[in-house]
């Protein structure tokens, strides 16, 4: 009993540390930066299906955040749901959900790929990569909506500093937009 008791006050006290959502803005400039990256994927880009794919990008990580009971920081809210006090918000979830959704917008410009860094070991992590219709995936932009607890954080591949991807061709084939 005392344990449940202990479990019901952190998780109380714990609920200052939710992400509050007024402070996840989607702003021009990051609407402008991310179009900008998209748009120099390749020449066949599209300049407005890039800006909306941005704003897409930049927005649904919030419906997530607010969906998930998102907890900050992303690790702690991992804790949460290895323990059963959340039910969703690990970084394959993330990115099951982001994939799924930009899938369905159809956009005929890019292609989504799903990327993993450290497979298999303990601090494995996924994510979503955009490339230009029919690039390699080494080409693409990483749009990471956990990392930052629901603030998306995006890089070309080759310039993230903490994670070093490369794609699940499987994942890629199920969740993107890929042949099979």
């Amino acid at each position: 009993m005392k344990s449940f008791l202990a479990l019901i006050i952190v998780a109380l006290f714990l609920g200052g540390c939710s992400v509050k959502q007024e402070t996840l803005q989607v702003t021009p400039d990051k609407v402008q930066q991310l179009t900008t990256e998209l748009t120099s994927l390749g020449h066949d880009i599209d300049y407005q299906e890039a800006r909306m794919f941005a704003y897409e990008a930049l927005l649904y990580p919030q419906i997530l955040a607010e969906r998930y009971g998102l907890v900050y920081p992303p690790t702690f809210h991992n804790f949460l749901i290895n323990t059963g006090i959340k039910d969703r918000g690990l970084c394959y979830q993330w990115s099951e959900d982001m994939i799924t959704h930009l899938k369905g917008l159809k956009y005929q410009s890019f292609d989504l790929r799903w990327g993993v860094a450290n497979k298999g070991e303990f601090d494995e992590h996924n994510s979503v990569v955009v490339v230009a219709k029919g690039a390699p995936f080494r080409t693409g932009v990483l749009i990471d909506p956990w990392r930052n607890s629901g603030t998306l954080y995006w890089a070309k591949l080759g310039d993230d500093p903490t994670y070093k991807w490369v794609e699940n061709i499987e994942r890629s084939r199920y969740y993107g937009t890929v042949g099979r």
